[in-house]
């Protein structure tokens, strides 16, 4: 059973920028760890790291300009990235050349209008 999105009040406190971006390229993707053998039907999975970038349509909050190419470090989770994905992405600290997206499900965690209300509440608009 997939686990709910976190709710964005509890990750937008931590979040450095938030942008509307278009995944323009998989930079590198680590190795996807294999799957315990087992008698399970259903087992979860995680989709490795990836390192993309990402071409910034927009900016609801942070450093990014429209135009920028940003890399951006996908940690291991319950999704993974490929060229065209799009949407609002929340995104963390620097680290490892690149920023963190923030959210369990990348740009499908909130619509772009949940993620300018929260950022308001919050006062990074």
């Amino acid at each position: 059973m997939a686990k709910p999105p976190e709710w964005i009040d509890e990750v937008l406190p931590g979040a450095e920028s938030a942008v509307m971006a278009v995944v323009s390229k998989v930079l590198e993707q680590s190795p996807q760890k294999p799957q315990a053998d087992t008698q399970a039907s259903s087992t979860p999975d995680l989709a490795a790291r990836q390192l993309v970038e990402l071409d910034v349509k927009s900016v609801v909050f942070g450093k990014p300009t429209a135009g920028a190419k940003v890399k951006a470090w996908k940690p291991a989770g319950a999704y993974a990235l490929r060229e065209g994905n799009q949407g609002p992405f929340v995104l963390g600290a620097s680290k490892d050349g690149g920023v963190e997206i923030l959210g369990r499900y990348g740009p499908d965690t909130w619509p772009e209008g949940l993620v300018r209300e929260a950022a308001k509440r919050h006062k990074k608009s």
